[in-house]
């Protein structure tokens, strides 16, 4: 096992997760659930974009301002807490396991992940000068 494999199941799922000492798997689960859900919703989000911005009819509508980007970024955050929620609502080991306050510590997991993804996808990509 690697040294970020051990650090990650050892120390930050047990800091993160109160459900680490009752089932070990099931709190690996949801920080992948997090994981997979974050990285879903940024490329979700940057194919709307996409589209929206190939789809403009004249390049003023093209060129979007720091407010619109900002505000598309921020719109994914509530589909990540509504996936994330249901998630833990029909899975029946999120139900028993992962309780309130490890939900909610999960959904910022997952909102961390993806404000940092959209941050360097738009830092990387011809978009950068609507961000900064």
């Amino acid at each position: 096992m690697t040294t970020f494999g051990f650090l990650f199941q050892y120390e930050f799922l047990e800091t993160l997760f109160s459900a680490t000492q009752e089932n070990p798997g099931t709190a690996k689960d949801w920080a992948i659930c997090a994981v997979v859900t974050a990285v879903l919703a940024a490329g979700l989000i940057f194919a709307v974009k996409g589209l929206r911005k190939y789809l403009a009819d004249i390049a003023k509508r093209k060129i979007w301002t720091r407010r619109q980007t900002w505000l598309t970024i921020f719109m994914g955050l509530f589909p990540i807490f509504l996936f994330l929620f249901l998630i833990r609502w029909l899975y029946g080991d999120f139900w028993d396991y992962i309780n309130v306050p490890d939900l909610f510590k999960g959904v910022f997991y997952a909102w961390v992940i993806y404000l940092v993804l959209m941050v360097v996808g738009h830092l990387v990509s011809p978009w950068r000068r609507e961000l900064i």
